[in-house]
């Protein structure tokens, strides 16, 4: 699951309608019908949405990675 805090009413109004779109296609052309304002926050939102996503598979990843070294730490005793 995403988390992005700090978001504007408006912002989190724009990622329900993001959210409830049913293809990608759709997606491009209620896009397209933004003005230009409100497609930069579109693009703003996307790459907030990319970010947090790095950033939780970098903390599973990491998360992972010392459980390894765990189970390395215990296996060598």
């Amino acid at each position: 699951m995403v988390t992005i805090d700090g978001l504007t009413t408006k912002q989190v109004e724009m990622l329900d309608t993001m959210w409830n779109i049913d293809s990608a296609e759709d997606y491009t052309e209620w896009k397209e019908t933004l003005n230009s304002t409100d497609r930069k926050m579109v693009i703003l939102l996307e790459e907030m949405i990319i970010l947090a996503e790095l950033d939780n598979l970098q903390d599973d990843e990491c998360d992972r990675a010392r459980d390894y070294l765990s189970m390395i730490a215990e296996a060598s005793k």
